[in-house]
C-alpha cells in the first residue's frame, strides 16, 4: 500500500519572490551544465585524446 501526503503552500510575497529565484537559479544551473557537458562531449568525439566529460568535473567548474 503506497501512502503519500499532499501539503499546499500558501507563501506570502516574499516568499514566493524567494521561491520563484530559487527555481530559476537550478534551473540555470542544469541549463548551464547539459550545454557545457554537450560543448565538451562533442570536442572529445572529434578529438578522443580530450577528456571525456563528467560530473565531477563539472562540478568543480
Amino acid at each position: 500500500m503506497l501512502t503519500a501526503h499532499q501539503i499546499r503552500l500558501d507563501p506570502n510575497n516574499v516568499q514566493a519572490r524567494y521561491l520563484a529565484r530559487a527555481a530559476g537559479t537550478a534551473r540555470f544551473a542544469y541549463n548551464w551544465a547539459l550545454e557545457e557537458w554537450t560543448r565538451q562531449y562533442q570536442a572529445h568525439l572529434l578529438d578522443p585524446k580530450l577528456p571525456t566529460p563528467n560530473e565531477a568535473a563539472l562540478r568543480r567548474q
